[in-house]
């Protein structure tokens, strides 16, 4: 008699946790307040777009033109310089991806995904030139 009271004890505790794990929890309330921005809102237009500083929606399709800058002539020095670059070309060798260094000792240089015209730096010295 006893050890089937204990038994019935026994199965009752396990239910009831069983039972209580399966029941969801409490839905999380929402927030009582609603967080103000810093800073005051700024006027929209009917495009979404912030109103201009009289509050007057700001037209979408203006363009605004600014003058260009004369181009530089190519017969003067400053431009012919900077095409340039005052950089030594590298020698191509018959390997490919593989140049020259214009540079004393005169290193092989793996130039791989490189293009022509580029800039590349020479391990050994640490100094720039062209690939050709």
């Amino acid at each position: 008699m006893r050890m089937s009271r204990e038994l019935l004890l026994t199965t009752t505790a396990i239910l009831t946790v069983m039972l209580a794990s399966c029941v969801p929890p409490e839905p999380v309330p929402p927030p009582r307040f609603r967080p103000r921005p810093p800073y005051p809102p700024q006027p929209v237009d009917r495009y979404g777009q912030n109103a201009g500083p009289d509050n007057q929606p700001s037209d979408p399709y203006a363009q605004t033109i600014e003058p260009s800058a004369p181009e530089p002539s190519p017969t003067t020095p400053a431009a012919s310089s900077a095409a340039t670059g005052d950089y030594p070309v590298a020698r191509p060798t018959t390997t490919p991806n593989q140049v020259i260094s214009p540079f004393e000792p005169h290193n092989v240089i793996d130039v791989e995904g490189f293009r022509s015209g580029q800039l590349a730096r020479d391990p050994s010295n640490k100094k720039i030139f062209r690939v050709p």
